[in-house]
């Protein structure tokens, strides 16, 4: 994942959660984050359009990212 954020870096905001970070808890309780690694694709804020519960080849996230790109234009 950190190797698309340089990638991505004019397109996408990629958040990053740590359960053990008090910070993170309204994250966490607003998507039922409850396991790592979780890896949730919103798009408009609010909507979870593809979510991961474990490890994801980076080629399967680039892919994700870039549906999500076209269908936002």
């Amino acid at each position: 994942m950190r190797g698309l954020e340089k990638e991505y870096a004019t397109k996408v905001t990629f958040t990053f959660v740590n359960v053990l970070n008090p910070k993170s808890k309204t994250l966490m309780e607003q998507y039922s984050f409850s396991t790592t690694p979780e890896i949730y694709l919103v798009q408009g804020g609010n909507e979870v359009i593809a979510f991961w519960d474990e490890e994801v080849p980076i080629e399967t996230l680039r892919q994700a990212l870039d549906v999500a790109l076209e269908l936002g234009n």
